[in-house]
């Protein structure tokens, strides 16, 4: 708990280990699969790169993007400060439980770093796609499986091949426990949101009710929104918000939530500010005598956000109020980003405490953004026992 609020962290982050598709790939597909270099940059499938992170400046060093992980930390005398006996225990579910109880999360909803790449490349064979899946899944769910009541994790699925998609879908939540999908937002395959490739998936996702969780990283091969006109510097400021407003406009104007009503969707690390601006642009145009005549959904676009849809925040985000207001209380979640960088300098007592410490936010809807609305997204029934002891003795 933090400040006597029931804290669940609706996207934070695991740090694979390089080594985890060796041990865990199903034996026929071992050795197609390399993590490995300073910094885990050589991340490569049937030796082509699923990401661009190798391509960075030696000088820079990557240090101001957020995907970019390991060698790093070693170095970074700013990481080391704030998360230095993590990465000395090899960031393990006990060094990660150590740090929800610093920052006071009670759940945290756990997103991958090298999973972010690892099968998000156009072209992969849709078994060995399949086979990252299973092996990034089997893993998560063990290191998951080291306190179930307080990590959750979210899946990938072999998105090449929808049949073997909803699969995999369905063993990750019915055998392992995972209660998301991890989803980038970029074209894969030349399939977009609205392809009725994806319709099955969204089907069996719906009835496993198992939210799709749009995540964007920086470090991508995949068409990105932007890519031809950022620089280094701005690629991470635009990457995010812009891939996941185009993905809204794809849920939430072009006919997924309407088709698919029962089917939850979470945007995150984007910040949440775009949400207002956007969704008025969207009704505006699908309300235009003109404009209007080319809409496909019967009713405007924010109607299926409201009904269907959050975004995350980070805790000192300003225009949570603003988020509140305009769409609603039910529609936001907060988010840590830990251990990525973006949480260094904010860690241990900003990550949560910027939010609970907010006194524009009324205490009802700093409930419902730290543990009502995740817990209904992500389908977590059962609060911790140390939370209900931190309650009952009123810490």
């Amino acid at each position: 708990m933090k400040d006597g609020f029931l804290v669940i962290d609706a996207d934070r982050h695991v740090i694979e280990p390089s080594d985890l598709f060796d041990r865990y790939l199903d034996a026929p597909f071992r050795g197609r699969v390399q993590v490995g270099g300073r910094m885990q940059t050589r991340r490569l499938v049937d030796g082509v790169p699923v990401s661009d992170a190798d391509r960075l400046p030696r000088a820079a060093d990557a240090l101001d993007d957020p995907e970019e992980k390991l060698a790093i930390f070693s170095e970074d005398r700013q990481y080391l400060a704030a998360f230095g006996p993590t990465v000395a225990a090899g960031f393990s579910p006990a060094a990660n439980l150590a740090d929800m109880d610093r920052e006071g999360v009670d759940v945290g909803v756990h997103f991958p770093t090298i999973g972010l790449y690892i099968m998000w490349r156009n072209g992969i064979d849709p078994q060995l796609a399949a086979a990252i899946c299973r092996a990034y899944n089997n893993w998560l769910a063990e290191y998951c499986s080291h306190d179930p009541t307080r990590l959750k994790g979210v899946m990938l699925i072999p998105l090449q091949d929808p049949k073997l998609a909803v699969a995999e879908l369905r063993r990750a939540k019915e055998e392992l426990g995972l209660c998301g999908i991890f989803w980038r937002p970029n074209p894969l395959d030349g399939r977009s949101f609205t392809s009725p490739d994806y319709f099955p998936i969204y089907e069996a996702a719906s009835d496993l009710e198992v939210p799709i969780c749009v995540h964007e990283g920086a470090r991508t091969v995949l068409p990105q929104a932007g890519s031809d006109r950022y620089s280094e510097f701005t690629r991470h400021i635009a990457c995010h918000p812009f891939e996941q407003m185009l993905a809204c406009l794809q849920f939430c104007a072009d006919g997924v939530l309407e088709r698919f009503p029962r089917l939850k969707v979470a945007f995150l690390e984007s910040g949440c500010g775009w949400v207002p601006f956007w969704l008025e642009r969207a009704d505006e145009h699908w309300e235009h005598y003109s404009l209007g005549r080319a809409r496909t959904t019967s009713q405007p676009p924010s109607y299926y956000f409201k009904r269907q849809c959050v975004v995350s925040a980070e805790a000192g985000e300003e225009l949570i109020e603003t988020v509140v207001e305009h769409v609603g209380d039910d529609h936001v979640v907060m988010a840590t980003d830990y251990p990525h960088p973006d949480a260094v300098g904010k860690f241990p007592e900003r990550t949560v405490g910027d939010l609970t410490r907010n006194a524009a936010l009324p205490a009802e809807v700093k409930r419902k953004i730290l543990w009502d609305t995740p817990a209904r997204l992500y389908g977590i029934t059962a609060v911790p026992a140390s939370a209900r002891d931190a309650a009952a003795t009123g810490a």
